[in-house]
C-alpha cells in the first residue's frame, strides 16, 4: 500500500515542478492517474492477505497486482514523455518488491514483465535510440538477476525459519525424553476429544505407571531409568492408532487416550502394552501397571481421569504388572514374574 501512495505522490511533485515540460493535457492526465491510484490505496488494508495466500488461486491476485504495477509505471512514463522520464526508475522500484513477494522463478517472470514495460515505453514514445533502449534493457536484466538471487536467499531464510518454528512447536508440545505429548498438550487433547464423546463415540483412557521406578533407578542407575521411560513411551506410540494420543503426565506416569474405543478394546490394548513393556524391559526387571477407564459422557474429563487413576492403584495394590478396569478388579494378565521389590507401597 505504501508504494501505491508514495509513487503517485512523486508523480504529483515532479509534474508540479516541471513547469510546463509536459503538455497541459498530459499534466492533467498525470494528476488524475496519480489520484486514481493513491486515493483508493488504503482499501488494500481490507484485503485478507492471509486468506488470499492460502487460497488455491491466490497467486492470481499477486500476479494481477504486479502486472497492474508495470502497466501503471509504463503509463506514467508515456504521459511524461517516454524513456527519458524519471518515472522509468519506478521499474527498478518494482523489482525489489517482487523479490520479497515471489520465489526466484516468479521474480524472473516479474523482471521480464518490467523489461517488456520499459521496451513498450521506448517503442511507443519513440524518443530513444536502439543503443539507449539496449542499455536500459541490460540494466533492468541485471537488476532482475540480482533480485532473483535475493529472492532465492529470502526463500532459504523463510524455509529455515519455518523449520525452526516447527521444531520449537514440536518441542513445546512433546516430552524431550520419550517423544510423547507433555502434560499440558495431552490434557488439551483430552479436552478436545471429550467434547465429541457420547454413547456412540466412547472415550477410553489408560493410565500407565512404571512399577517401583525408584527401585529401578537405585538398582541400575538413572540412565537405565531414562531408558525404561523411553521404552514405555516407544511402546505407547507403537500401539497407538493415528487418532490416539500418547502422553507423559510426569515422572514415571504415562497415559494413552483412545477415542471411539469401548472398554473391551481398551482393555485389550492395555494388556498388549503391559506384556510388551515387560518383555522389552526384562533385563531391567521393569514392569507397568495400567488403569483403564471409559466414558460416554460429554466433557467428563475429571471423571475419566479419576476413574483411570483409581484403576491403576487397584492394579498396583493387587500385585503390580497387571491391568485393572473401572471397578471390576484387575484385568487379565499372565503370572506375575517381576522380581521382588524392596518397596512396600505403590509407586
Amino acid at each position: 500500500m505504501a508504494l501505491c501512495v508514495l509513487l503517485p505522490l512523486i508523480v504529483v511533485v515532479h509534474t508540479a515542478l516541471s513547469s510546463g515540460s509536459a503538455a497541459p493535457q498530459h499534466a492533467v492526465a498525470l494528476y488524475a492517474l496519480a489520484a486514481a491510484v493513491a486515493l483508493p490505496a488504503p482499501l488494500l488494508l481490507l484485503v485478507p492477505i492471509a486468506r488470499v495466500v492460502r487460497h488455491p488461486h491466490g497467486r492470481w491476485f499477486f500476479d494481477i497486482w504486479e502486472g497492474t504495477g508495470v502497466a501503471l509505471v509504463a503509463t506514467f512514463a508515456l504521459l511524461d514523455g517516454g524513456v527519458h522520464s524519471p518515472f522509468v526508475m519506478f521499474f527498478y522500484v518494482l523489482l525489489p518488491h517482487a523479490a520479497l513477494s515471489y520465489p526466484p522463478l516468479g521474480m524472473l517472470i516479474a523482471g521480464a514483465g518490467n523489461i517488456a514495460g520499459y521496451l513498450t515505453v521506448g517503442l511507443v514514445a519513440g524518443d530513444a535510440s536502439p543503443q539507449h533502449l539496449l542499455a536500459g534493457v541490460l540494466a533492468l536484466a541485471a537488476a532482475t538477476v540480482v533480485c532473483a538471487y535475493a529472492s532465492h536467499n529470502h526463500v532459504l531464510v523463510y524455509r529455515r525459519t519455518a523449520a525452526f518454528a516447527r521444531q520449537l512447536a514440536l518441542l513445546a508440545e512433546r516430552d524431550g525424553l520419550t517423544g510423547c505429548l507433555n502434560h499440558r498438550t495431552f490434557h488439551a487433547r483430552l479436552q478436545a476429544e471429550a467434547v465429541v464423546t457420547d454413547t456412540t463415540h466412547p472415550l477410553s483412557l489408560l493410565i500407565v505407571d512404571v512399577d517401583d521406578f525408584k527401585s529401578v533407578n537405585d538398582t541400575h542407575g538413572h540412565p537405565t531409568g531414562d531408558e525404561v521411560l523411553r521404552l514405555v513411551g516407544q511402546s505407547l506410540v507403537e500401539l497407538s492408532r493415528a487418532e490416539d494420543t500418547a502422553g507423559r503426565l510426569g515422572g514415571d506416569e504415562f497415559a494413552l487416550l483412545l477415542p471411539d474405543t469401548p472398554l473391551p478394546r481398551a482393555t485389550a490394548v492395555a494388556e498388549r502394552l503391559r506384556v510388551q513393556v515387560r518383555e522389552r524391559a526384562a533385563r531391567y526387571g521393569a514392569t507397568v501397571s495400567v488403569g483403564i477407564a471409559t466414558t460416554t459422557q460429554r466433557s467428563d474429563t475429571a471423571g475419566l481421569l479419576a476413574a483411570a487413576d483409581r484403576a491403576v492403584y487397584r492394579a498396583k495394590n493387587a500385585g503390580r504388572d497387571r491391568t485393572a478396569g473401572p471397578d471390576d478388579g484387575p484385568g487379565p494378565q499372565e503370572p506375575h514374574r517381576a522380581p521382588p521389590r524392596a518397596a512396600t507401597s505403590p509407586s
